[in-house]
C-alpha cells in the first residue's frame, strides 16, 4: 500500500472534483477532515496573507481580489473556513502494481490542478490520521472555504442498483461499470419490469438480451422469445428449450379454433376472426354478428371440424358464395390460400408447456397481414400461461412486430395484465426512430422500468432525446462510447450507468449467446445428423465454431 496526500490546492473547484479519481480501476481509501476555524482566526489569517502580498509587491492581482471576496463572505456569515486535509490510501498486490496504481492517483490529482505527493517519511501519521479523532497526526492541512470543500465532498455517487428486497428477489445480474464498481441490475423498478433494448445491428443487443436471460434463470422464469435472424436459436435450444422458424409455406402447427371453450377463448376468436377478414376490407355491424354466430358453432362441431376450412362454410351459412363475402375473404387463410399455412392445420400443436420457447418471425415480420393475426394468437396463448411464476417475454424488432392498430388499445391493458401476473415484456429494435413511429411506440415507452441503449454514433438527438428522455450528456455518452468498448447505458429508475459487459476471450459462450448465419446452418446440420437434444449436438457445434473442444 501507499499513502497520498495533497500538498497543494486548485485555483477553482467545481463539483464532482474527484469524480475521476473515484472512476480509476484501484482499490484505495479516501479520506477527508474539515475542522472549522473560528470566524476572527480565519480573518485574521486571510489578513495576514494580504499584508505579505502588498509588502512583496505579488502582482497575483486577481488572488488578491479572491481573497478580499472571501473575507467579505465570511464577515458577512456567507461562507465559512476551515482545516482540510485529504488523503489517498491506495492498495495493491505487487510493487509494481503499486507504483502504476500510485502514478495513476497523481496524475489524476495533476488534470485536477492539485499537486499530491507520495508520502514517505510521514507515511504512518497520515495513515492513522484517516481514523476519527486522530487530529493530530494530520501531516499536511490547509485552510479551505465551506464551498471548496463541498466540491471535494459531494453527496453524489456511482449508481450501484439494488442487491436485495427487489420484486424478484436478488438482482438478476451484478455488472461492471465503467467507474469499476458493481452495478445490480434489475428488470423491475418497484413492480414494473417492462425493459427495451436500442443499438443498431452489430452493437450487441442480442448478447446483452440473452445473458439477462441466462443470469435470470436463477429464478426458474418461463421465457418467450420473438425472434428475428434467428439470433437467440441456439441460446434457447442449449438451455432447453423449444424453438419454432415460422417459413412461408411451411404448416406451423397452429390452429386457434382448436382452443378449449371459455369465454376468454371466444371474445378472442372473435377478435381473431375479425382481424383475419379485414386485411380485404372493413366489417359492418352485419359482419360482426355473423362472425360471433360462427364462432359460437364452431365450439359445437367435433375437433376434426374445428378448423379454418370448415369455418369458412359457417361463415357462409345458407349464402351461395359471392366475391367479396366473408367466406371469400376468408379463402387466403385456408388450405387452398396463400397463407393457409398458417392457420389451417388438423390439430393446434403449438405447445407452450416448455420453460423456454423462442419463435423466429423473420419471414412475417415485414408483411403485417400475416403478422398481426400471429402475434394475435402467440400472445393470447403466453397469456393464458401466466399463472404468478415469473416470465419473461422478449420482442425483437417488437415495435414492428406489434405495429398495428389492433394492438394499441390493448397494449397497456397487456402490460398491467402480464405484470399482474408474474410477466414481463422487453422490447428491442435496431433503429429508435422505427419505435418512436411506432403506432405503439408511445406506450411502450412509458411502460419500460429499464431501458437500454448500446453504442451509436449516429444517435439523434430527436430520437434519443426527444422520445426516450435521455439527457444531453446521456446522449453523448451513447454516441461516444466505442464500437469495441464493450458498454452500454442503462437508465433504470433515477439511476443512470456505463455498464460494460466484455465477454472477450469466452468465445464458446459467445457462440451460445448470439448467433451469426454461420452458425446456425452448423446448428441445422448438426441437429438434422444428432437430434435435437442440446447434449448430443452443443459440444460438436462449439468446437466447430470456435476451432476448440472443450478443455
Amino acid at each position: 500500500a501507499a499513502m497520498i496526500s495533497i500538498k497543494d490546492y486548485p485555483p477553482a473547484t467545481a463539483p464532482g472534483l474527484l469524480d475521476n479519481l473515484l472512476r480509476l480501476p484501484h482499490e484505495m481509501v479516501v479520506t477527508q477532515s474539515f475542522g472549522f476555524v473560528d470566524r476572527t482566526a480565519a480573518l485574521g489569517r486571510m489578513n495576514l496573507a494580504l499584508r505579505r502580498m502588498r509588502a512583496t509587491d505579488d502582482d497575483a492581482l486577481s488572488l488578491r481580489q479572491d481573497l478580499v471576496q472571501a473575507k467579505d463572505n465570511v464577515a458577512a456569515g456567507r461562507s465559512g473556513f476551515g482545516e482540510h486535509h485529504l488523503s489517498v490510501q491506495v492498495r495493491v498486490p505487487g510493487l509494481p502494481a503499486l507504483d502504476r496504481a500510485v502514478a495513476d492517483v497523481l496524475s489524476s490529482f495533476t488534470d485536477l490542478g492539485l499537486i499530491a505527493v507520495r508520502e514517505d517519511v510521514a507515511m504512518e501519521p497520515i495513515f492513522w490520521a484517516q481514523f476519527p479523532g486522530n487530529f493530530k497526526d494530520i501531516a499536511r492541512r490547509s485552510l479551505l472555504s465551506t464551498g471548496n470543500f463541498a466540491a471535494f465532498a459531494s453527496l453524489h455517487n456511482f449508481p450501484t442498483g439494488r442487491a436485495h428486497g427487489n420484486h424478484w428477489g436478488d438482482a438478476i445480474t451484478v455488472l461492471e461499470t465503467t467507474s469499476g464498481t458493481p452495478y445490480h441490475f434489475n428488470f423491475h423498478h418497484g413492480d414494473l419490469g417492462n425493459f427495451t433494448v436500442i443499438g443498431p445491428s452489430g452493437s450487441g443487443k442480442t448478447v446483452v438480451m440473452t445473458f439477462l436471460l441466462a443470469q435470470a434463470s436463477k429464478l426458474a422464469p418461463r421465457t418467450v422469445y420473438f425472434d428475428k435472424d434467428r439470433g437467440a436459436e441456439i441460446f434457447v435450444r442449449a438451455t432447453g428449450g423449444r424453438y419454432e422458424v415460422l417459413r412461408p409455406g411451411q404448416p406451423t402447427g397452429f390452429n386457434p379454433l382448436a382452443l378449449p371453450d371459455s369465454p376468454g377463448n371466444r371474445r378472442f376468436l372473435v377478435e381473431w376472426v375479425e382481424r383475419l377478414l379485414t386485411s380485404d376490407a372493413p366489417l359492418d355491424a352485419t359482419d360482426r354478428e355473423i362472425v360471433a354466430q360462427a364462432v359460437d358453432a364452431n365450439f359445437d362441431q367435433p375437433p376434426e371440424l374445428r378448423r379454418l376450412r370448415w369455418f369458412r362454410e359457417l361463415l357462409a351459412g345458407a349464402n351461395r358464395p359471392a366475391a367479396g363475402d366473408l367466406a371469400h375473404r376468408l379463402g387466403a387463410w385456408t388450405d387452398s390460400g396463400e397463407r393457409g399455412w398458417l392457420f389451417d392445420n388438423p390439430v393446434d400443436s403449438l405447445d407452450l408447456a416448455e420453460a423456454s420457447i423462442g419463435f423466429d418471425m423473420t419471414q412475417i415480420l415485414d408483411d403485417p397481414t400475416s403478422r398481426t393475426p400471429v402475434m394475435m394468437y402467440l400472445f393470447h396463448r403466453v397469456e393464458e400461461r401466466l399463472d404468478g411464476t415469473p416470465t419473461i417475454i422478449v420482442v425483437d424488432e417488437g415495435w414492428k412486430a406489434l405495429d398495428d392498430d389492433v394492438f394499441v388499445a390493448r397494449i397497456k391493458d397487456w402490460e398491467k395484465t402480464i405484470r399482474k401476473r408474474g410477466g414481463i415484456v422487453g422490447f428491442a429494435t435496431q433503429n429508435a426512430r422505427d419505435a418512436i413511429d411506432s403506432k405503439i411506440g408511445p406506450a411502450i415507452i412509458e411502460q419500460a422500468a429499464t431501458q437500454i441503449f448500446m453504442p451509436n454514433p449516429k444517435a439523434q438527438a430527436s430520437d434519443y432525446r426527444d422520445g426516450f428522455g435521455l439527457s444531453a450528456h446521456e446522449l453523448d455518452l451513447v454516441r461516444s462510447l466505442p464500437d469495441t468498448s464493450h458498454c452500454f447505458l442503462v437508465k433504470h429508475g433515477n439511476d443512470s450507468v456505463i455498464a460494460r459487459l466484455d465477454l472477450t476471450g469466452l468465445d464458446r459462450i459467445l457462440a451460445v449467446l448470439s448467433g451469426r448465419e454461420s452458425t446456425v446452418r452448423i446448428l441445422d446440420t448438426l441437429r438434422a445428423q444428432l437430434g435435437d437434444d442440446p447434449a448430443d449436438w452443443l459440444e460438436p457445434l462449439l468446437a466447430a465454431v470456435t476451432g476448440t473442444p472443450r478443455a
